[in-house]
């Protein structure tokens, strides 16, 4: 095995991808060759090759382990931030029916050694080139279960602190949060101490604009409000929102807020 292969494998039992994948995963190791001097930063962003996607994004995950431990950030907070290539994966080989690494322009994000996985949530220095994101650490929150509000609190602490001492000249003045968790028209269907409605009163809300991509989240990726009947409610927030657009027309939103550090 060359050494190309060997790290991608590495990177594949690193992070824990389960054994479901292995067959189709080193058949495609073995098939599919990708170049020693295959970058992150020239890499398509648009490529629709599932499987070529993923061993070039293990294979990137050993730059991004170089870049954290010149800053001396500690290999399980580098692991935690890149198991999400494992549930992108799992995410869209649902879709596809093969194994399939989709949604590679968020992951630049992971492997670039700007956004690391701080407990519940993980936290992002923006692009440089996003003018109007300077001064913020974005918030993003990950598939991995309960929106325990206990955890997302001890979560921006462990920000707070970790950036302070692996990024000490990053400076901002809030973290910031963009997403279908903090749109106030979910207050029409969960109870005031639900974890949602709890976790988007933590931010100052400042502007919303209609959006359909709360259906990705609770049911499926590639669900669009014209499918939505196709697709089962697999709990009880699945069932009032499908109720909620199919027999009300409702309208949700995508809400920017922030909290101040």
């Amino acid at each position: 095995m060359d050494t190309t292969a060997s790290v991608i494998q590495k990177w594949y039992e690193k992070i824990g991808f389960p054994k479901k994948y292995d067959e189709a995963f080193y058949a495609a190791l073995a098939k599919i060759e990708v170049s020693p001097d295959a970058t992150l930063e020239a890499y398509d962003k648009t490529s629709e090759d599932g499987i070529k996607n993923l061993l070039h994004y293990l294979y990137f995950c050993e730059e991004t382990a170089r870049r954290c431990s010149s800053r001396d950030i500690p290999e399980d907070i580098l692991l935690d931030t890149l198991s999400d290539i494992v549930i992108w994966t799992d995410i869209w080989s649902e879709i596809k029916g093969e194994l399939y690494l989709g949604e590679i322009a968020w992951l630049a994000n992971h492997l670039s050694g700007r956004l690391f996985k701080l407990g519940r949530l993980q936290f992002a220095i923006p692009d440089p080139s996003l003018l109007e994101e300077r001064g913020t650490v974005q918030v993003h929150i990950p598939a991995v279960g309960k929106l325990d509000i206990s955890a997302c609190l001890a979560s921006i602490d462990e920000a707070k602190s970790f950036f302070a001492r692996y990024f000490p000249e990053y400076e901002y003045d809030r973290f910031t949060c963009d997403s279908w968790l903090l749109d106030e028209t979910l207050k029409k269907y969960l109870p005031p101490e639900s974890n949602i409605v709890r976790f988007g009163d933590l931010f100052t809300r400042v502007k919303s604009e209609d959006a359909d991509s709360l259906l990705q989240y609770i049911f499926r990726w590639d669900t669009k409000r014209e499918t939505l009947p196709s697709f089962p409610a697999t709990s009880s927030l699945a069932a009032r929102i499908k109720k909620a657009i199919l027999e009300e027309g409702e309208t949700f939103h995508l809400t920017l807020g922030y909290i101040l550090k």
